[in-house]
């Protein structure tokens, strides 16, 4: 998920953000203005090893501004696809891919920096709207340790759904009550106006014990509980 507003750069940009420190920065791909941009440096080829930095920090592209996150974002996306279609060519042809550590350097950087995104859409929430930002889509990939992932996931899917179903009806119980609830409070209070009005010199305190959800002192003063008692305004 790409983080909002990111404009396509080119390839170039690469060096303008590369860090002074050539080893701190897990790119391996060169310049080029033809299609071998989304292939690795033939020098790499055949190679059993490729030396490559590390990982961007969240600390450092909280530093950096949003133009900058933007076309970073672009780069480690096309490194990424780079080494992507060189990883599947080396399975295709029964070869050792060189250093699979760097998908998952340019894999963490990317997740670092929608991090950093969505930590300044939620401030920018906070202080114009005053509520959370809409968190974003979580990709679920399916673990390759697991066999019966592909079968397992389909079935939280279903389980999901269910789930909901579940909540719904819930919700719907729950509404349902609060009416009936709702319905006999309303009924309690015509039946404590009504013992009110014919008898206003009842006792109080025993007439809200029989009906504790209506507020008795609050009923005294409705025009329906006087009658035609003239001492019953009390």
């Amino acid at each position: 998920m790409s983080p909002p507003g990111i404009y396509c750069v080119d390839l170039i940009v690469y060096l303008s953000f590369r860090p002074a420190n050539s080893t701190s920065f897990h790119t391996t791909s060169f310049k080029s203005s033809n299609l071998m941009q989304f292939f690795d440096d033939p020098k790499n080829f055949g190679a059993s090893e490729v030396k490559s930095g590390r990982s961007w920090t969240v600390d450092e592209l909280r530093i950096k501004s949003n133009i900058d996150l933007q076309k970073l974002w672009f780069v480690l996306l096309k490194e990424r696809n780079m080494l992507l279609t060189m990883e599947y060519n080396c399975r295709e042809a029964c070869r050792l891919f060189p250093s699979p550590e760097r998908i998952d350097k340019i894999q963490d950087s990317m997740t670092r920096l929608e991090q950093v995104i969505h930590e300044r859409n939620d401030a920018y929430w906070q202080l114009e709207i005053g509520e959370e930002a809409p968190k974003p889509r979580v990709e679920k990939t399916l673990d390759p340790n697991d066999p019966l992932a592909a079968i397992r996931d389909p079935i939280e899917a279903v389980t999901q759904v269910k789930d909901r179903a579940t909540l719904k009806f819930q919700y719907l119980i729950k509404e349902k009550e609060r009416r009936l609830k709702l319905k006999q409070k309303r009924l309690h209070e015509r039946e404590a106006m009504m013992l009110l009005k014919y008898f206003p010199n009842m006792d109080k305190e025993a007439l809200q014990a029989k009906y504790p959800d209506v507020d008795v002192e609050k009923l005294k003063f409705v025009k329906k509980t006087r009658g035609s008692h003239e001492f019953n305004t009390a």
